[in-house]
């Protein structure tokens, strides 16, 4: 939703080309090799919604979650040195590990807003350094699933229910390259699959000899989380010694989502197709860095302009604009380095005649190389 880390979120949530560390697990694992020592990052996001769905208001529950993540270089030698490094991130909601809800399958809602932050999310990456202008990543994103059965039975004359629930892992493959081109411009792409947090609870029951009706077995399934298989290239210019920009597209492959809410019975009538469509998502961000001493200050900003995939009468969402600022505080010495990384989004809902709003979203981070 917002970029991994805190320095790409703050210019417009690029980083394929640039990204370093940690944020690289996701944004792009080519960018792990440039670290040369071992960072463990501290961090903390939190988002805020004031939406509206046919003219009310739309409560989305508030993002709050903590962020870790550690860069590992693989302390090989000989032709190895410097060339392997592991990367290892984490986004934890506060009070949660996976939140679904299963509303009527008819009922208006914002299907990719609602919920859309609430599952625990795994990164693990490594990257090589293949060629001195060339590197490679592959990492793989992980997300909570949640899958069981509730039954309701007579026990001892009392009516009881028995939950057996199991948390599951959704695994997806991250895929990136980054070419050193020339001492003003780098290169990267990435490809992400699709990432999929489902729930499936079915519902039985063993009442039929204490009713006058058999009651049917119900089955709670959707998809809690998702984004699509996607792909993004992305330039980065050096144009003076101080001022970095990033430029990129995304394409996202939404026409792939499925029925986010499946029927609870198989007597139901079948859902209409949800009729979501490809996307592709410009991209800006600059850097601006100025060096005394041993301390390095950053100042970031950047947009990028979120067409929706929704486009049906149930499932609705609006085309986003997306402004983003960040700043950066770097402070190193012989023995260790110390960053200090913030960021805040504002998102504009381009209002349309069912769904409009705005909100945001802020974040830090601390990092200290052990």
């Amino acid at each position: 939703m917002f970029g991994m880390g805190a320095r790409g979120p703050g210019m417009g949530a690029t980083g394929v080309a640039d990204a370093e560390g940690y944020d690289a697990t996701y944004t792009n694992p080519a960018g792990l090799v440039a670290p040369t020592r071992r960072r463990l990052t501290l961090g903390y996001v939190h988002a805020g919604y004031r939406l509206n769905l046919d003219g009310m208001h739309r409560p989305v529950d508030v993002t709050d979650g903590l962020v870790l993540g550690a860069d590992i270089p693989v302390p090989f030698g000989g032709v190895l040195r410097d060339r392997i490094a592991l990367g290892l991130g984490f986004y934890f909601p506060f009070g949660v590990v996976n939140r679904a809800r299963s509303p009527f399958p008819d009922q208006p809602r914002l299907a990719l807003l609602d919920t859309r932050t609430q599952v625990v999310s795994v990164l693990v990456a490594a990257g090589v350094r293949i060629h001195r202008r060339v590197d490679v990543g592959v990492g793989v994103l992980a997300l909570a699933a949640l899958v069981g059965t509730i039954t309701i039975a007579d026990i001892g004359g009392r009516i009881t229910t028995v939950a057996e629930e199991q948390l599951t892992t959704s695994l997806t493959p991250i895929l990136g390259a980054r070419v050193r081109a020339l001492g003003w411009l780098r290169l990267g792409a990435v490809f992400r699959g699709e990432s999929k947090s489902i729930y499936n609870i079915e519902v039985t029951n063993t009442l039929g000899a204490r009713l006058p009706l058999t009651l049917p077995t119900l089955r709670l399934a959707g998809t809690a989380q998702y984004d699509p298989m996607q792909a993004a290239v992305e330039g980065s210019f050096v144009p003076l010694s101080w001022l970095t920009v990033d430029v990129g597209v995304t394409w996202k492959h939404w026409s792939a989502f499925g029925l986010p809410t499946e029927n609870a019975t198989l007597g139901a009538p079948p859902q209409p197709a949800p009729g979501f469509v490809d996307t592709a998502v410009p991209r800006i961000g600059a850097e601006a860095s100025k060096r005394w001493a041993q301390v390095t200050l950053q100042g970031r900003t950047g947009y990028f302009f979120e067409p929706t995939g929704a486009r049906g009468p149930v499932l609705l969402d609006a085309d986003r604009h997306v402004l983003t600022f960040g700043a950066g505080m770097t402070w190193a010495n012989r023995l260790t380095t110390l960053q200090v990384d913030a960021f805040v989004q504002w998102h504009h809902l381009q209002s349309t005649p069912r769904v409009g709003g705005d909100f945001a979203a802020l974040g830090a981070t601390i990092g200290l190389d052990l």
